[in-house]
């Protein structure tokens, strides 16, 4: 915070003659309240009988809400005007809170009026003249503990895995030699097929006819008439007289009557159980091939449009099976990718997954080496995450120059980093007036440093410090920065003729399990390895 240093030294060092000069002049009627009773505060701005005075109208200052807001009262001087504005402002939460500083307008320009502390405490019970009463009974208090979510883990596992084993020992279905024949083809293999069975020497003429019929119509059914195997042999004979003829297709007389006789004679073998002699048979065996031969010659070669229509089934069907090689090479890979991640999370726990995924600037720090040096006059010695880098952006004013002989500042990180430390050091020259370090006089200029440097919704808390035998001042508490909250921690000392600095800040912890606090486990890391080296006179008098 580049402000921070600078304003905290206005309020530090006794400059009572700036005061005068201010154009504002704020107060309260008491620093101290109870909660919920009112304060008054009172704005005073001195302007000319031509000037434009605007005071703010807002329903909160700060953390302290305005109940009321009084009308403005009027004092002339000669031919110049003081007015005086009032609100009534209280908490309802004790604790020690500021009022921000106020944008005024006047004219075009803004002025602002100084930032106040009002201390809300509790109120007191007597417990003399409270009415007791008898101890409460013991009540059940439902179980609140979290559920154990380990068994989903292990489901995760399991059901990815199980999956994966599925499709690696399946038993895919693979096409028989029979399957990929063409229809003429597939013919002549059944017929062989048929032939070496040797049925009829067997005196199994049904299932010999039952096989014989059956390769007709099949063949019949994939390249003439599509209902072949479902017709009976009258349906059959008439439809496919019909088809033939309306595709152009001549079959010889002898064809046609062997192909009756030898459906209605295993309709008689089936149905009938007729048993024909085994010349018939043989004959009707015979006849068969030359069925099927005769008709597949006088089948029409296929169109230019039922060949397009073919490539186009054949190319479908092989972007089908290179699909489903993808989806299934897919498939695997995010089943082994699942199976990896949550054995990952399994052995090494899901927030230190999460870390290392998607990164933790403050995990990185807290676990990385840390270094330490000094810094500053007096030093200051210091372990931090990295060094400190000197910043030459913070020069004193000149009206500072005359109380300061040296002034350093060193830091980590920029503003809206997770992680931020400043170490600033002051040697003052001999004969300055310093004021005794008090939370009262130096709250108000701490947060106007963090004001301007842009934080919002300051919360601060003050409170006497001891470390190390040395006395000091720490301002603790959150304020609000581009969108996020940070917590942050300045420590204050006076030591060696000098004033010394260190202000942590930290995005702010949202973990549950405090070991993973990392923020807070850095500042404490952080500032309780603070030592503060003593100084000679002749280092004091380099000063002047």
């Amino acid at each position: 915070m580049k402000q921070l240093i600078q304003i905290f030294f206005f309020g530090f060092l006794s400059m009572t003659q700036l005061l005068a000069q201010q154009p504002v002049q704020t107060t309260v009627d008491r620093n101290e309240i109870l909660m919920g009773e009112e304060v008054k505060l009172g704005i005073t701005v001195d302007a000319t009988s031509t000037d434009l005075i605007v005071f703010p109208e807002q329903a909160k200052f700060g953390q302290l809400e305005v109940i009321e807001s009084y009308p403005v009262d009027t004092i002339r001087e000669n031919d110049r005007l003081r007015l005086f504005k009032q609100y009534g402002i209280t908490q309802w939460d004790s604790g020690d809170y500021y009022v921000p500083q106020l944008s005024i307008l006047k004219n075009e320009a803004k002025i602002f009026s100084d930032s106040i502390i009002v201390k809300v405490r509790e109120v007191q019970v007597d417990t003399a003249k409270q009415k007791m009463f008898d101890i409460k009974p013991a009540i059940d208090i439902p179980d609140t503990r979290p559920t154990d979510w380990s068994w989903l883990w292990w489901l995760l596992l399991l059901l990815p895995l199980g999956g994966l084993i599925y499709l690696l020992t399946r038993k895919r279905e693979k096409k028989t030699y029979e399957e990929t024949l063409q229809p003429y083809e597939w013919t002549r293999y059944r017929l062989s097929k048929l032939d070496e069975q040797q049925l009829l020497e067997q005196k199994r003429s049904k299932e010999f006819y039952t096989e014989l019929t059956y390769i007709i119509r099949k063949y019949i059914d994939s390249k003439v008439y599509g209902h072949a195997l479902e017709s009976t042999t009258g349906q059959l004979l008439g439809e496919l007289k019909t088809v033939m003829v309306d595709r152009g297709m001549n079959i010889t007389s002898t064809t046609e009557t062997r192909l009756k006789e030898i459906l209605e004679r295993a309709d008689l073998v089936k149905f009938a159980g007729v048993a024909p002699d085994a010349i018939t048979a043989k004959e009707d065996r015979l006849h068969t091939t030359d069925i099927i031969y005769n008709i597949h010659q006088v089948l029409p070669p296929p169109t230019e449009e039922e060949l397009m229509m073919d490539a186009k089934y054949r190319r479908k069907q092989e972007l089908k099976a290179q699909a489903k090689k993808i989806a299934l090479g897919a498939g695997l890979a995010l089943i082994t990718i699942i199976i990896a991640l949550g054995s990952w999370i399994y052995i090494e726990g899901a927030n230190n997954v999460k870390d290392k995924i998607l990164g933790n600037e403050l995990r990185d720090y807290y676990e990385q080496d840390w270094l330490r040096s000094g810094y500053g006059v007096p030093e200051v010695a210091i372990t931090t995450p990295d060094i400190l880098v000197r910043t030459d952006e913070d020069k004193l004013p000149e009206e500072l120059s005359q109380y300061v002989g040296a002034f350093d500042n060193f830091q980590l990180g920029e503003d809206g980093d997770d992680l931020t430390i400043t170490v600033s050091t002051y040697l003052f020259k001999e004969g300055a007036q310093l004021n005794e370090l008090n939370a009262q006089n130096l709250i108000g200029p701490v947060t106007s440093g963090l004001e301007q440097d842009g934080a919002t919704n300051i919360v601060m808390l003050d409170n006497e410090l001891e470390h190390k035998g040395m006395k000091g001042l720490e301002f603790s508490g959150t304020f609000d920065f581009e969108g996020s909250i940070y917590e942050y921690d300045l420590w204050i000392f006076n030591e060696n003729s000098g004033m010394q600095q260190i202000f942590v800040t930290h995005l702010e912890d949202e973990e549950e399990d405090k070991f993973r606090e990392y923020g807070r486990l850095i500042k404490e890391r952080i500032l309780s390895s603070i030592e503060i080296a003593k100084i000679e006179n002749s280092k004091k008098q380099s000063g002047k």
